[in-house]
Order: C-alpha cells, then structure tokens, then sequence
C-alpha cells in the first residue's frame, strides 16, 4: 500500500482494514489507521469483520511442517545476494499449506528489525463527534500530513484551520483543513523539540484564516496527540 491511506474513501478504508489484519501496513499506515479505528466503531467493526473472513485461514488448513529441503532453499532466498524470485523452483510440487508456511517465514525474516519511529497523530472531530480529518506527525521523516475523512460542512465562505497551541507562545497557525484529499508540509525545526508537548486547537475562520494567533474565531475542536512508537 501508500504511505497515506485515503481514509475518506469507504473501499479504501475497508481494504486498509484488512491489511491491517493480515499485519501487512506499514509503521505511517499502521498510525493513520489506529488512529480512526481509536475513535470509529465503523473501522473497528470492518477489522472485527475480516479476522472473522480471515479466521478460516488457521481452522481450514491443515498444519505442515517444511521438509528440510524447504528450509535450506528459505536459508538461500533470505540472503542478501541472492534473489527471491530465483529460489521459487523448490516450490514444485510442494504442498499449499508447505508453501504458505514457508513464504511466512520468508516475508518475515526479511522484514529484519526497524529502527524505532515516534509517530504523533491526532484525529480531529467533526459537528458530529466522528472523524473529520486525521493529522499525523513524524519526526523521523520531519513531515506533517492533514488527512481527510469526515469533514464538517461549514458555512459558506469559512474554512477550519488548524493550530498547536505551545505554552508561553503565540499560537502557530498549521493552515487551513482540507476539505478533500490529504495536506502536507515540512515541520520547521523550531517546532521539532516542543511538538510533542503542544495542544491542538481547530477554529472556525474565514477562507483566507485568522490575522494571528491572538486573534482566533470560534474553537470546533481541541486535544492532545497520541504518540505511538514503531
């Protein structure tokens, strides 16, 4: 998959919640994903839905242990200057159940340990009280993303725009929430040590946002970030 799921698309959505079963998203999937699913009883049904579609994987096949030969072809594939795809010849003839056991162990041996990622995310209520946009921070990747889902319908002419509120410092404007699609920028190095610690606010505004920080429009939402580390 991306490393941005576009959460407003209910297909997509459910197809991330699959993967998310399967254990197949990525560390910035696996934290968009989580979280919706945190505040959403849709997506936590659609998981709860494919473990059950999934669950016949572990009941319906019968266990098979890889013969030795499978082992020493794995012991090849996973080396690093040999290619997969050069050792699938072994597969022949081998079982369903000895090939899904095996190419298991492969993926996941070849996934090798990844350096830790703190990950901040927050998700943005609508009127509602259901998600209207999900905002992910990585610093590792130094990236800020907005995601659409659920957006409020504002007034005509006005806009939600998004701010981290730091103690002791002007209010710092993120920008205006999209109304579709995702939104992303760099995050400026003097916010890097302190955005763990920042709230978050939504304020209701015209199109073109508050003049400043000391001058906002009405609050729609406010909160803290969740932090994950991968």
């Amino acid at each position: 998959m991306h490393d941005r799921i576009d959460l407003g698309n209910p297909d997509e959505r459910n197809q991330a919640a699959a993967d998310y079963v399967l254990g197949v998203l990525n560390s910035a999937e696996k934290a968009q994903f989580e979280a919706l699913m945190a505040v959403s009883h849709d997506t936590q049904q659609e998981v709860e839905e494919w473990r059950e579609h999934l669950d016949i994987l572990n009941t319906s096949l019968e266990s098979v242990k890889p013969s030795k030969q499978v082992w020493r072809e794995i012991e090849k594939a996973v080396k690093p200057e040999s290619s997969f795809w050069q050792n699938l010849k072994f597969w022949q003839g081998a079982s369903f159940a000895s090939i899904a056991a095996a190419f298991l162990l492969v993926f996941v041996t070849a996934q090798g340990p990844n350096l830790a990622n703190m990950e901040y995310v927050y998700v943005v209520k609508n009127q509602e009280h259901n998600p209207g946009w999900i905002v992910n921070a990585s610093l590792e990747q130094n990236k800020l993303v907005m995601e659409t889902v659920e957006p409020d319908n504002v007034p005509k002419g006005k806009a939600c725009e998004l701010w981290l509120m730091f103690e002791g410092m002007k209010p710092l404007s993120l920008g205006i929430l999209p109304k579709s699609g995702s939104k992303e920028f760099s995050i400026p190095k003097e916010w890097q040590d302190k955005l763990s610690k920042a709230k978050i606010v939504t304020t209701l505004e015209n199109m073109q946002g508050a003049s400043d920080g000391w001058n906002m429009g009405p609050v729609l939402d406010k909160g803290q970030w969740s932090s994950r580390t991968y």
